[in-house]
């Protein structure tokens, strides 16, 4: 079995091809063994392994495609023009041996079912190895006459190995086949005997003394020998030694310049006759997999930290829930009553795997646009992070984003990429109003880029920044903040309603939530993610992930529901980095990691309105109607 994954397609079984009462996907090891034994190893690597699903009343058929090429894998037409060149050249290469198993009695017809295939990106690029997925298919609504099946052949293979005809998928179609290739065979040696006649291209093209078209004439001579389904006459053509004037190959020349310009016109990006692979395939499967078993074991990690606290937790005499480690459930040491300093109210060193996340009001971070040297978490976050409106045709376009330079706002792509936007505008309690923005980078959509960002200019603003963290060590299990303006708590909002109104003084309420850090890992190996459980949902998107030191992690950006669960991914701050590299913001970039400074909890005061008056007579005690005997 092939060890790497490529990638999974939901199939018709109509689709599929016959060989030997058989579908040709299921005689994969019998097409392995003939392609090694007379095309070599390299061409037997060219068709993706398949492991068929046949589906059922809940799910349709499907086929899991896998190679032996391991790297970055994409299909045809997400490649550029200069990689599309090389990959074509390459797969040609590969096909040559393989077009002369379609002759053999015993592999023939396996062969020249697996050369059809459904649609034109069903070739992939496996860092520039050509791999084949959905052979031996066809589209379900093409016609299986032979016309409709050349026409289809010569949109998909036909552009690497150029037929005549489709490949016979009949018996009659593949004796009729090996008939025109027995008679151009005999035919052959006639021709070479017979000189440079009218019949041979080849020897026109040299009596017309004409290099450049002798050589393209060769070409084409050789390649009708052994491709056309032409039969060939067996009465060698009498010779003529006449030269051909040169005004008899303008026509040839104006169809070659025709052609040559229909290819350059195809190669470039946009207008291809064929479409692209459907966007929305952002996952695979092996990387759904990976997500999974990450986050699962980091699950179970939690579970067993919570099961052990649970265990050994012990309240003390001041009410105090002391976990086994002599710690706090949000991770600070007991007081030290040798310490007069360390009393309520008091700013502590906390571990960042507390087995609650504090309260953001009292952790306390570096600040420097405060008089004081540090300010509560929670107000940094508000400073920070503003929401993003943008209206369009179809409504309302609202998403989170947060500030990287005095001016300078990051949000996610999608948040500002709506058909028809009609501006950008950003607000939050520091900003002095609603401004508009306007947009200086873009890197979207995420599912063909493998990013999700935009860089805003706020005209106006000056707001302070977060400071990015790449962390030198795993992030796992650590507390985090997901800040934004989550659509379902904004619905509720009086505030987002009368700044929808046009109250633009009207700022909503940033919501928070916190939760751990998951599984940190590559999604689709074109982008780094954290995967956290802090809630998010429609608005979140383009918010910060804040650790318990203020920095940013990374980037809220989209969410997977499962039936039992929901993952939370928010791209690395990693990626954010390397984004912003060209465009003039300079954010703080650290690797340190973090140790929460939290402030010790204050006893709340007891309430005035409870405190008697001196001199004033106790409260009575209200008077309780007596109990009635209970009858049983």
């Amino acid at each position: 079995m092939a060890e790497h994954f490529l990638t999974k397609t939901q199939i018709d079984l109509r689709q599929c091809l016959e060989t030997g009462g058989v579908l040709t996907i299921e005689a994969y090891p019998a097409l392995l063994e003939a392609l090694r034994s007379h095309a070599g190893e390299e061409a037997a690597q060219l068709f993706a392994e398949p492991l068929l699903s046949r589906g059922n009343d809940q799910a349709p058929p499907s086929v899991s495609w896998y190679t032996e090429v391991q790297g970055t894998a994409q299909p045809f037409g997400r490649l550029d023009e200069a990689q599309q060149a090389a990959l074509s050249a390459e797969l040609s290469r590969l096909l040559r041996p393989v077009r002369e198993m379609l002759d053999h009695a015993d592999d023939g017809a396996l062969v020249a079912n697996a050369l059809n295939i459904s649609d034109p990106n069903d070739v992939w690029s496996v860092e520039g190895v050509p791999v084949i997925i959905n052979w031996g298919m066809l589209p379900t609504d093409l016609p299986r006459d032979a016309t409709a099946r050349s026409q289809h052949y010569a949109r998909t293979l036909g552009r690497f190995l150029p037929l005549a005809s489709a490949p016979p998928v009949s018996e009659a179609e593949r004796t009729a086949w090996r008939n025109r290739q027995a008679t151009a065979a005999r035919s052959e040696p006639q021709e070479a005997a017979s000189g440079p006649g009218v019949g041979t291209a080849a020897g026109v093209a040299a009596g017309a003394g004409v290099a450049g078209v002798a050589a393209g004439a060769a070409v084409a001579s050789d390649t009708s020998t052994a491709d056309a389904d032409i039969p060939h006459t067996t009465t060698p053509p009498p010779a003529d030694n006449r030269r051909v004037p040169l005004w008899a190959w303008l026509p040839l020349v104006l169809l070659l310049l025709i052609a040559g310009g229909t290819l350059i016109w195809l190669l470039i990006p946009g207008n291809r006759i064929f479409p692209d692979m459907a966007a929305d395939r952002v996952i695979t499967d092996e990387a759904a997999l990976a997500t999974v078993t990450d986050v699962n074991r980091a699950l179970e990690e939690r579970l067993a930290t919570l099961e052990n606290a649970l265990e050994g937790a012990v309240c003390v005499d001041d009410g105090t829930l002391m976990m086994p480690d002599g710690r706090t459930i949000e991770g600070l040491t007991p007081p030290d009553p040798r310490d007069a300093s360390d009393i309520p109210g008091a700013v502590r060193p906390a571990t960042r795997t507390a087995i609650l996340p504090p309260d953001p009001e009292r952790v306390q971070v570096p600040d420097s646009t405060t008089a004081q040297e540090t300010s509560s978490l929670l107000a940094h976050i508000e400073a920070r992070t503003a929401i993003v409106l943008s209206p369009n045709p179809d409504g309302l376009s609202l998403g989170t984003g947060f500030f990287v330079g005095p001016d300078l706002l990051v949000t996610n792509f999608h948040v500002i990429s709506a058909p028809g936007s009609e501006g950008i505008y950003v607000t939050n309690a520091t900003l002095g109003g609603v401004k508009e923005a306007t947009v200086l980078k873009t890197m979207g959509p995420f599912d063909s880029t493998g990013g999700d960002f935009a860089l805003l200019r706020v005209p106006g603003a000056d707001q302070p920044a977060f400071t990015l963290l790449e962390p030198a060590e795993s992030l796992r299990l650590q507390s985090v903040i997901a800040a934004g303006y989550p659509g379902d708590i904004l619905q509720s909002d009086a505030q987002f309603q009368r700044l929808r109104q046009g109250d633009m003084a009207a700022i909503p309420e940033l919501a928070v939530t916190d939760g751990t850090v998951s599984a940190e890992q590559n999604y689709d190996d074109r982008a780094r993610v954290v995967v956290h459980s802090a809630p998010i949902s429609t608005g979140n998107s383009g918010g910060p992930l804040i650790d318990m030191c203020g920095r940013l992690v990374g980037v809220n950006t989209f969410v997977k529901t499962g039936a039992m669960r929901s993952l939370n991914f928010a791209l690395s701050s990693g990626d954010l980095t390397r984004f912003l590299a060209d465009t003039g913001a300079l954010p703080q970039v650290v690797t340190q990691n973090c140790s929460p400074q939290i402030q010790r909890p204050i006893a709340p005061e007891a309430s005035a309105a409870l405190q008697p008056e001196p001199g004033a007579p106790a409260p009575e005690l209200p008077r309780l109607p007596a109990l009635q005997p209970k009858s049983e």
